[in-house]
Parts: C-alpha cells; structure tokens; sequence
C-alpha cells in the first residue's frame, strides 16, 4: 500500500541539518531520500554530536530561499571518509603469511560444510538512488570564468531550493485540488447547482483523463535522458529514479476500477523503473518500508513490456477501458504502476514549473470540457424553423464544386447527402449564433456555459486542391477557347488599360497625405475638398477617355468576330469575347479605384494619426500643468497639421476654432472622398456605341461607407481626434488664472484701489507686482507650442496679457500722478493765497497791523509745508522711477511747487517797505480824525442839554425818538474814540483822553430812560385799553409795568442826585415824573389783582 507524504513525515524522523533552511528544512515527501544518510546500519549516528563545530561561511552553503534566514547550529560534524587505500600498500601493513596456519585444518571439508549464499547487504534508502538522480539542469559552462557563479554552486543552490519546496503546497497556492485531479463516476442522481455566488459557476466534475492535456514544452529531459540518470557507471547497475507520483490511496490489489468515487489520491514517494516509449508510460514502484533490501551484485531485471506474470493477472478489458494505463504488480512485486508523465514529479526538476505543467492541463481540460457542454447543449438545440440555405447559394455552391473537367461528371444522388449535412451544418452555426447571442445578452444568468474561443484557421500546406486525373490536352484546348489572351490586340488594349490603371494608382490621391505647414482648420478643409474634386474631375473626364479612345484604337482594325466593336446586336455582343474583355476592364477600373480609395484613405490616416500618435493614449480627466505652458511632450515625429489661436473672453479661455468642428471636418473630408468614387461612370456605352444602352449610365462599383475597413478607418479616426482633444482642452483650461486678469477692468480696478488712501509705498509694491507679473507672464506663456496635431499660437494672448498689465501699470502711475498733481495743486493754492494776501493793501492801521502780525507767521507756514513739499516731490521721484513721462501741466505745476517758497521769502522784503510808506499815510490821516470827532462830541454836548426843555408828557413820542438818536450818535463816537485809540497806539502816537465823551453818555442816560419808558407806557396803555382782551397778556403786562415801574423809580433817583450838580431841573419835571410815575403804579396797581 502506497505511503502518504503525511506518514512519511512522521516517520522520518531525521532531518539533514547542515543545510542551510528558511525555517529549519522542510519535512515533506522527498525527506526520506535524504534522511538516514548520517546513520548507521544499526540506526545511530556514525559521529557524535559536535556543538563547538559552527557553519562554514561558504557563500555555496548560504544559497537559501530566504537569505535572511538564521543558521542552526550543526549538532554533528560532516560525513568524512578516510582514505586508506594508500594505506594498504605499505610494507607495515603488508599481511604476513606466516599468519595463516593451516596446518591440520583440512580445506575441502570446510568448504563442503559451509552453506554460504549470495553476498547481500542491508542498505539504506538513500544508498539506492544516485546523487546525480537529485540534481537540477543547469545551462552553465563547466569552465568557471573569474567573478562569475560556479556551476556546482549553482547546482547546489538549486537542488536545495527544489528540496525546499512542496509540491502539494505549490498546487494549493494556484487553487489546485489534488482530489479533482484525476476523473471519476458521477452518479446519475447527483444534482449540481450552478451560478453559486463567489464560488465556480460551473462545478462539474471532470471526466477527461488529465494526460490527453499535458503539455510537453514543460519537459527538460527526454524519457531516455530522464533514465540515464539512473545508471551507475562503477557498477554498471540502472538504479531508480526518485520521484513523487499522483497515486490512488490503496494498493493495486484492491482497485476494480480507477474511476471509483471512494478512491483517493495522494502524491507519494515513488522509485521510478521504467518506461514504455509505446503507451508514453512510467513504471513507478511506492517505497513504502524505511528499509529495502536489494542484491548489490545482481542486477534487477526490467523490460519494456509487461512480464507474462503481469500479462497474465491484467483485469478484464472492461477495466482496461476505464483506467487503461495502471498495469497491477508483477509477480514478486506489490504497488507497481504504469502512469502518464502529468502524475511523476523527479526531484531533479523544478516543482514550481511541474506545479504549472499540472495546473495548466487542469485549466484546460475545464476549458475543454467546458466547451463540449457547449457544443452539447448547441446540438440538443431544435433545427426546425431555423431555415436553410437558399437554393440560389445551393446552386452557387454546386457550380463552384463542378469546375474542373473531372467534377463536372460527379452524379446528382452523391450531391444530395451533401447538401443536406450542408443544410445541417448551416442549421447548427444559426443555432450557434443564438445561443452565443442569448449567453453574452445575459452573462450573469448563464456564468455557467463557456463558449469556445475562436481561433484562426491554420493556413494550409498547399493551396491547390486535389483532383482525379483527366485530359489536359482538352481542358487545354478549352480554355484557350475562352480566353482572352489569345489575341494581340486584346494583350495590347489589356496593356494600356493597366497603364493607365496604374497611373491612377501611383499618382493620384482623393486625399492630401501630406501638409508641408501647418494651416487653419477652414485651409484644411479646402485643401482637401479640392484634392478630391481634382482627382474626381481627372477619373471622370481624362481617365474614362484615355481608356475609352485607347480600347478602341485597338480595336478598330479588327473587323467581324470576337471582338467587333461597331456590333449592333445586342444578343451577339452578350455572347462574344468583347463582352468579356470589357468585362474585365470593368473589374480593373474598379480594382483601381479599390486600390486608390485604399492607398488614399490609409495615408489620410496615417497623416492623422501619426500627428496624434503622442496623445493617443489620452484620457478623460487629464489636467495640464499650469506651472508649465511652453515644454510639450506631445510633439509629433513630424510637422503638426492645425493652426490654432488660442484667446481668452468673457466665457474663458478658448479656441477661436470649436472643438467640435475638428472631427466633424477630418470624417468630412474622409467620406467625402470615398463618395465622390461612387459616381465613376462605366464606359460600356462609350465604346459599343452602335448598341442602343436604355436607362441611365452604370457607375462602377466603389468603396462603401459601411465596409467594415473603412469603419475601422473611421474608428481609428474619431479615436484619434477625440484623443488629441484632451490635451488641447486641458491646455485651455491651464488659462484659466488668466480669466479674471484678461477681463478685468482698468478703470474698475483703479477705483477700488483708490478707494482707500494708499500711500507712495502701496503704489510702488502694486506697481512692482505687475511688473513682475508682466516678465512672468512673458516667461510663462509661450509664443507657440505643439501639441500633437495643433501648433497652438499664443502670441497675441501673450501680448494682450501683458499689455493689459501695462495698461494697469499705467492706471496706477496715472492714479498716483493724479494724486500728486491735486496735493501739488492743494500745495501751490496754499503759496498762492499767501501771496495774493501778501500783495493785499492795507487800507486803515490795524489792517497794516495784521498784515504785519500775519507776515511773521508766513516763514512758519513755509516751514509747516517743507514735509507735504517733501511728500509730493517723493511721489514724483516715484513716478520717476518707472520713468513716467509727466504732462507739460504736471511738470510746470511741479516745478511751481519748488519755486514757490523762494518767490514768497522774496516778496516779504518787498512788502516790508510798502508798509513803511503806508505807516505814514495812515499817521496823517489819523490826527485828522481825532480832531473830527472832538468837533462831533461839542455838538451833541449840546444836544444832551437841550433836552431838559421838554416837559410835555404828549410830545413823549417825540422825545424819545429825538433820545434814540441821540443815544447811537453817541456808541458811534464812543466806538470811533476806542477805534482812534487803538490806532494812536498802532501807530506810535500820543493816546487822546475821551473822558469827556464818558461823562456826556452818563449824563444823556436819565432823559433817555424817562422819555423812552413815557413813550412805551403811552403806546402799552392805549394797546391794553383798546385792543380786544384776547390778545392781553397778563403775564406781559405785570412784567411791563414791573420793568416800567423801576425805570422810572431810577430815572427820578438819578434826577435827584444831579439836582443842583449839572443842570437845574425844575419843579415842573418833578411834578410830570411824579404824576406819571403816580399814574403808572395806580393802573399797575389795579391790574395786578386781577390777573394774580
């Protein structure tokens, strides 16, 4: 019974541990090879354990597939053989004969006593195979060159590594069940559910033998080169291979058949015998005891062929059906099998690249498999209603099959079946048809069926066709009778036409191919369109006449029979060769316009495409970088083919050509082109003229605009149009921080920045802003750039760009002459109006006085203005800066300003002796004055004193406007003495005393009070007596009479205090005052009760 892996491991309990390992070395299938090597016969170790003995630092025995990996300490030193074979020829060692005594021991019996058999010897398992058996190929030389790998190193190095890997482990990491390797039964009851999510759609079970899918190419070794391996050039004994074998998991003895459902199978350790080069099957044996015992002297005896021991126990034929490659043990043996390559893994070669050999035949025998359900469910499909072909292609199919001589003999009844299995087949391939329709409509629904891929016919070895034999001087002879070449005229007229033909073809074109410079889209299009007319107008008129006059002048001269160009019936013209001929010159005019509108469109797309070749693999979303607008790295191989100017609106950056209108014209010109051949006129009627032709002109048949060639030519086309678009777009919208500059409004800007007071260092930083900002922007933006088929030219944007920051730079420069020129200005009004004031004439004394007082102040006004001097001349050095060229205005209002503190320190000294000279004047006319108004005050003195002679209470009216007078006569002297005073003091002259003018004003006081206070009492009396009572106001009259009451009280206390002082008043004023004063208090007296 075959050992499991598992098993093994758990036997083997010795590792080989001087080998470096990634986590200590594997124990798997192929341990057991290795493991008893460091072992007695008896089972213990040859050599103690050693821990003081460490790894060598060979960079050989560091090859590992983790180098990182820590070593382990060896717990015993390497295997080492003694060499005694010198040894034994010294003379020390030499045996003595004198040893062997063999006096009275009688030899003969000896030996017929003794029963010795053959010599046999226990060996171990790793004894069996050969080092060589293990070891990897390598294609390396034997000879190592200097810093280069050795060989062995390299040999090593592998075999460790393909020592370390597992091989179940490998299968399982590429999703490989052994159990679903080899095919078994399916019950008929079994039910598979298809369409599990996550999980395979399909989970059929195989039914295919795996080894009808292996693949070959995966061999290193030829089955006789894998053999050689195993034979021992000393003893010329063939030992086994070792290897690993897919084998089911009973022993031979108990399999009925392989296909059981309760089999399984598991890779095992396996010696390999042999092999049959017939049936391309391996002879395995398991190695299922820790130790075997094999007769080191006799070889084992292997043949190709079973032995007649094996023949004799084969099973049934039955069984061999169904597993017919397993061959049950020979006699002697027990676990033999014969299997397919697919099922042995040597440990010589790579498992990694078995694991793939195994995995590949896995998928495609699913495929496989797969496909015939396919096919399967394709031909359980119903045929009827489906259709068959239709008898005019069944007659096509028939006339094509009897062309040959010996065809045109097959009979009607062998046709038959033929059709019909045609019928059948052509039935299928609707079915067909469908069913990959309804399956690639829904594939969520039908995840389980796997259609077949479809692959392209192998070209065949030879392109004729097997025929029987037949008379080759009668098809001869017919053939010559239909053909056209057996005439000279025909040979020549043929002659011309491919001349002419292919004129057409080597220099025409529909389509310009080539565009020296690159041009406006609306250019392109009319170059172009008068391409196409061009090469249209030559195929219709000069090509059609050149044929047409040329056939006929070879014709001409040949009179009646096959090629009679003046035949006039049209029955005997559809039966000669001159039908047939023109026939052909039909067939070449139309090749030639195939071949014109192919070579034509191809270069028109070539010329596209290769244009668009750099951004072909362009996609939506693409963005270009706006740090970068001159590099390109979608130049083309040649010369761009479109003009572009790029600007900038309202709207955004953009094109003045649309986008849209690029496809539009190149698939334009494109069909234009195919169309314009369609209209290509035959010239049957041009040459039999003699026949009457009804009905319009044939058109020669063309190239269409639904033929799949020119589909993907359109395709290629739009793809590539639409691909150089996204970096076009996307190299406009890098424009876009440019939109709000491009639009912006200088005058706008201007006054939102002068919105708030800037000062000069604001308008020197925004100056310099834009100014930097202008050289960047001339350094940024470039003068043009390619872009896959469009030399884009930014030259104008540049410009306008930068001549908007210009104007902006000029805005600013203007808004800061502005400024200066209103503080020049506000300044110069300042000078002015201290000039205009210094200039005013003084027209009294105290106006010489304060212009005197003021002209002081002025050199401190001027200093006052040194700073806002300063200010503005630093606005114009700013303005100077940028080199602003001022206005004649604003340089004489700036120069004004400098000259205007000198001119007016100049104009102090002037007006200093102007003042001097009207000093003088105004002296003079100053005592002029004074005595004016000493000759006034003598006459009002005696005015004052002409009043005590009014005694009459009725003339109070009168009085008292006499007093008014009196009284602002007398505050105008007294102004004019304070005025006279303060100007005698001015000038330095000798006050006046106007003591006499005080005394005169006191004096004049009492009768102006008296008369004044008699007058208002009249006027008050008369108003409260007469006028209507609502228009009384008690409250006015108490305060009246209240006001009046003490006026006249200190009117009489006055009198009587001059009474005899200044003048002599009379009894009779005392009486009127008292009678009045009387009259006053008694009304007053009566009115105020009432009205408290």
């Amino acid at each position: 019974m075959p050992m499991s892996v598992d098993n093994q491991r758990e036997r083997n309990s010795f590792k080989i541990s001087t080998m470096p390992q990634e986590n200590g070395y594997r124990s798997n299938q192929t341990s057991h090879i290795h493991g008893n090597l460091n072992q007695t016969d008896n089972g213990t170790d040859k050599f103690p354990s050693n821990p003081e003995v460490r790894e060598r630092g060979y960079y050989s025995e560091l090859a590992t597939v983790n180098p990182d990996s820590s070593f382990e300490v060896p717990k015993q030193a390497p295997i080492a053989h003694d060499d005694v074979l010198r040894e034994t020829f010294r003379l020390s060692n030499t045996a003595r004969a004198s040893v062997f005594d063999l006096q009275g021991i009688d030899i003969a019996q000896l030996l017929a006593i003794s029963k010795q058999g053959e010599f046999t010897t226990e060996f171990k398992r790793s004894d069996v195979y050969l080092e060589k058996t293990i070891e990897p190929k390598v294609f390396m030389p034997f000879y190592t060159a200097p810093c280069a790998l050795p060989r062995k190193v390299e040999i090593e190095r592998r075999k460790r590594l393909y020592l370390s890997l597992d091989l179940p482990t490998l299968l399982q990491e590429r999703d490989i069940d052994t159990n679903k390797l080899m095919p078994k039964y399916v019950p008929a009851d079994k039910v598979v559910t298809l369409n599990i999510p996550n999980e395979d759609p399909a989970p059929f079970d195989s039914f295919l033998p795996l080894h009808y899918f292996d693949d070959t190419e995966f061999e290193i070794w030829t089955p006789q080169a894998w053999l050689s391996l195993g034979h021992d050039p000393l003893t010329g004994l063939s030992k086994p291979l070792p290897g690993i074998a897919l084998l089911p998991n009973v022993s031979t003895s108990e399999i009925r058949d392989i296909k059981d459902t309760d089999l399984k199978f598991n890779w095992v350790n396996v010696s390999i015998l042999d092999y049959d080069t017939e049936k391309q099957l391996w002879l395995v044996a398991t190695d299922e005891r820790e130790h075997s015992v094999f007769d080191m002297y006799r070889p084992a005896k292997r043949s190709r062929k079973p032995s007649d021991a094996i023949q004799r126990r084969q099973p049934s034929p039955e069984k061999l059906t169904t597993y017919d490659h397993i061959d049950h043990h020979a006699s002697g043996t027990h676990g033999r099998y014969w299997i397919p390559r697919i099922q042995l893994y040597f440990l010589a070669e790579d498992p990694r690249v078995f694991a793939d050999r195994v995995t590949k035949a896995y998928h495609d025998r699913k495929r496989t498999e797969a496909e015939l359900r396919s096919a399967l469910f394709i031909d359980c499909m119903p045929i009827d209603g489906i259709g068959k072909l239709d008898d005019e292609r069944i007659k096509r199919m028939i006339e094509l099959t009897k062309t040959s001589a010996i065809s045109k003999t097959i009979k009607d009844e062998y046709v038959t079946p033929i059709v019909e299995e045609v019928n059948l087949d052509y039935a299928r391939t609707m079915n067909s048809m469908i069913f990959e329709e309804v399956t690639q409509s829904d594939p969520i629904s039908f995840a389980f069926v796997t259609l077949p891929i479809k692959q392209r016919r192998p070209v065949p070895h030879t392109a004729c066709v097997d025929i029987p034999e037949y008379s080759f001087n009668e098809v001869f002879d017919q053939f010559k009778f239909i053909s056209l070449l057996t005439s000279k005229p025909a040979i020549d007229a043929l002659k011309l036409v491919r001349t002419e033909c292919d004129y057409v073809i080597n220099n025409l074109s529909l389509l310009q191919k080539t565009i020296p410079k690159h041009v406006k889209l609306d250019e392109f299009e009319s170059m172009q369109f008068n391409q196409t007319s061009t090469t249209h107008m030559y195929l219709t008129d000069t090509w059609k006449n050149n044929l047409r006059q040329g056939i006929k002048t070879k014709f001409i001269d040949v009179g009646r029979g096959w090629y009679n160009i003046n035949e006039s019936d049209f029955h005997i013209y559809q039966v000669s060769k001159l039908k047939k001929f023109i026939e052909r010159v039909k067939f070449m005019m139309q090749d030639t316009l195939r071949f014109l509108v192919q070579d034509s469109c191809q270069n028109y797309v070539r010329m596209i495409t290769d244009a668009c070749s750099p951004v072909l693999n362009m996609t939506e979303g693409f963005k270009w970088p706006a740090n970068d607008l001159i590099n390109t790295p979608y130049r083309p191989p040649k010369n761009p083919l479109f003009h572009l100017d790029i600007t900038i609106d309202q709207v955004g950056p953009r094109y003045i050509t649309s986008y849209e209108n690029f496809a539009n014209n190149i698939l334009g010109a494109f069909d234009r082109a195919i169309v314009q051949t369609q209209a290509i006129p035959q010239i049957e009627k041009d040459i039999m003229e003699n026949i009457f032709w009804g009905g319009e002109m044939l058109k020669l048949e063309s190239v269409a605009l639904q033929e799949k060639k020119v589909s993907e030519w359109r395709d290629v086309l739009q793809k590539a149009v639409q691909a150089s678009l996204i970096p076009l777009k996307a190299y406009a919208d890098a424009y876009e921080p440019y939109v709000a500059l491009m639009n912006l409004n200088v005058d706008h800007y201007t006054k939102d920045f002068e919105k708030t007071e800037k000062s000069i260092e604001d308008y020197r930083n925004e100056i310099l802003m834009h100014i930097r900002e202008k050289d960047k922007l001339e350094k940024t933006i470039p003068i043009s750039i390619v872009i896959g088929p469009y030399y884009i030219f930014a030259q104008k944007l540049r410009e306008a760009l930068s001549n908007k920051r210009k104007l902006l730079i000029e805005a600013l420069l203007l808004s800061q002459t502005r400024k200066a020129r209103t503080r020049t200005e506000e300044l110069n009004d300042t000078f002015r109006d201290i000039q205009r004031k210094l200039y005013e004439k003084a027209n009294t004394a105290e106006d010489l006085s304060e212009h005197r007082e003021w002209m002081k102040s002025v050199p401190e006004q001027l200093d006052d203005k040194k700073d806002d001097i300063h200010k503005v001349l630093d606005e114009f050095t700013m303005l100077d800066e940028f080199c602003y060229n001022l206005s004649n205005e604003d340089f004489a209002i700036k120069y004004n300003l400098l000259a205007s503190p000198w001119r007016l320190r100049t104009m102090l000294d002037q007006i200093e002796e102007q003042h001097k000279e009207d000093e003088e004047r105004f002296k003079k006319l100053q005592v002029q004055d004074t005595a004016a108004l000493n000759d006034k005050m003598d006459q009002l003195t005696m005015s004052v004193a002409s009043l005590s002679a009014h005694t009459s209470i009725e003339r109070s009216h009168e009085v008292a406007n006499e007093c008014r007078k009196l009284n602002k006569i007398l505050k105008e002297c007294q102004e004019a003495a304070q005025t006279y005073n303060n100007r005698e003091r001015l000038l330095g002259l000798p006050v006046t005393n106007y003591e006499k003018l005080a005394k005169l004003v006191k004096d004049f006081e009492p009768y102006r009070v008296l008369w004044s206070t008699a007058s208002d009492w009249l006027r008050s009396h008369d108003s409260w007596m007469n006028d209507p009572i609502i228009s009384v106001n008690a409250e006015d009259i108490e305060k009246n009479v209240t006001e009046m009451y003490k006026n006249m009280h200190k009117s009489i206390k006055i009198f009587s205090e001059n009474e005899g002082n200044y003048w002599k008043p009379t009894a009779e004023i005392f009486i009127i005052i008292s009678n009045i004063f009387s009259e006053i208090y008694s009304h007053c007296s009566e009115i105020r009760p009432q009205y408290k």
